[in-house]
């Protein structure tokens, strides 16, 4: 599986629930309807990044559009791991 990062501002009014939604995912480990599944989240001031893992871009788009957040395809960026 394709491994994603991906940016976008960070919202500093995005409602708890959105918060605790993607917290359960991350820990729950499991992908969600669009085969995404995140494996962490940095949050800073200004920006956040998403570190997933989805069969391709569009479905980190898809899994994010879910949750009200829009990301340009020009925001998602599949990386490579490095053993």
């Amino acid at each position: 599986m394709a491994r994603f990062i991906d940016q976008h501002p960070t919202n500093p009014g995005s409602p708890p629930e959105l918060v605790t939604v993607v917290k359960r995912r991350l820990l729950s480990g499991a992908a969600d309807q669009f085969g995404a599944r995140g494996i962490s989240v940095f949050m800073g001031k200004r920006e956040t990044y998403c570190y997933s893992e989805a069969p391709d871009a569009d479905a980190v788009l898809k899994s994010h559009a879910a949750m009200g957040i829009i990301l340009a395809p020009e925001d998602v960026s599949e990386v490579q791991v490095l053993p």
